[in-house]
């Protein structure tokens, strides 16, 4: 079984608005809610494509149980940990070009945080882990405190983050890293401006533990660099309506063919994530279907 954790979910309150007139009122012409989180959105995109999850992590309050009532009208099975706060919302203004307003989650305890450790350690080396954004405040090692229960158990694990929290899980092996590239330019400490820059970074972290990293590059595709591949994946053409979740459709698009070849993977991987930034919504099974055959997974030495 494949586990999705969500250390601070949402529900993403989606208005649009044909201009956005600051102190005058402004009526949208069309609204939308959806349940999101890193992690949440992943586990939707592997339920469009028909792959089991479940998603964990931490949820309180009306909007919390909006949360879980939506993911089980979707048939993703979820078990999150109850807290006395409320889940946030966060506003997504639609005006022609996204504008995004965030709140601030409800506080976690070391009860919480006890509560998931204990879900985590009950799992077996069959299943995987995907963590995906932001930890709760004041917990800045969790993901290396995580990252370190599960290498223990042998449990492989996926890890879609920034900075230290990226890098501090490094040691534990983490089957799937997805920097992008100014993600991966704070990680080395230097600018990279070229394919074999952004390589010889990649295999940096390769060296560091990761086994496999796939360097997100927006508009012009991806790189993958692992021990026995490296690729570029170009992306296909479309119009971008979206930027929210497309990274986490990558992640998922390339957990859920597991087993499978690498370039199969990967065309998952960068269909997945296309297909969400062409639509309005994350991404169904039919968007993805439409730009499988359109994703050509080259070898870097073509395009070095």
């Amino acid at each position: 079984m494949i586990y999705t954790v969500t250390f601070n979910p949402s529900v993403d309150y989606v208005m649009k608005i044909e201009a956005l007139e600051l102190g005058s009122l402004n009526r949208t012409s069309d609204t939308a809610k959806y349940a999101g989180g890193k992690g949440i959105n992943v586990s939707r995109i592997l339920s469009a494509l028909d792959v089991p999850s479940t998603a964990l992590g931490f949820a309180g309050g009306f909007m919390g149980e909006f949360i879980k009532d939506t993911l089980n009208t979707q048939g993703i099975q979820s078990d999150f940990i109850e807290v006395d706060g409320d889940t946030r919302i966060n506003v997504k203004l639609k005006t022609g070009e996204e504008t995004e307003i965030n709140a601030a989650g409800p506080a976690i305890t070391d009860a919480n945080i006890s509560r998931l450790e204990a879900q985590l350690i009950d799992l077996s080396p069959e299943d995987h882990v995907v963590f995906a954004g932001s930890v709760p405040s004041g917990y800045d090692h969790l993901y290396e405190t995580l990252a370190k229960l599960l290498h223990d158990r042998n449990i492989e694990f996926t890890i879609d983050a920034e900075g230290a929290k990226l890098t501090s899980t490094l040691q534990y092996g983490p089957y799937l890293i997805k920097p992008n590239q100014f993600e991966l330019e704070g990680i080395t400490g230097r600018s990279l401006s070229t394919t074999s820059e952004m390589v010889e970074a990649a295999r940096s972290l390769l060296d560091r533990g990761a086994k496999n990293i796939l360097l997100t590059l927006g508009k012009d595709g991806a790189l993958f660099i692992s021990r026995d591949y490296e690729y570029f994946v170009p992306s296909p053409k479309g119009t971008l309506k979206n930027s929210v979740g497309a990274g986490d459709s990558t992640v998922a698009g390339f957990i859920s063919r597991k087993g499978s070849s690498i370039r199969e993977q990967l065309k998952y991987a960068i269909a997945c994530g296309s297909a969400t930034a062409f639509s309005d919504d994350l991404a169904t099974r039919e968007d993805i279907e439409v730009l499988l055959d359109k994703i050509e997974v080259q070898s870097i030495e073509e395009v070095k």
